[in-house]
């Protein structure tokens, strides 16, 4: 009996380590996108900085320009 239930309470362990695991490849999966765009933003930003100072601005950001 005792055997039955630590091969149970193994179970238990491994489905959750699995859960676990699930769970963070769907977070990942879910802001995949938004990963991505906040990436692309921040390599145009950098584009622009560059831009800017080959101008001549160079201590404002594109942003503060308005």
């Amino acid at each position: 009996m005792q055997d039955e239930l630590q091969e149970l309470l193994d179970q238990i362990k491994e489905a959750e380590a699995q859960l676990v695991e699930l769970r963070k490849e769907y977070r990942e999966k879910r802001t995949a996108g938004l990963r991505a765009a906040i990436e692309a933003r921040n390599e145009a930003d950098a584009m622009i900085r560059e831009e800017m100072k080959a101008m001549g601005y160079s201590g404002l950001t594109w942003r503060n320009l308005r």
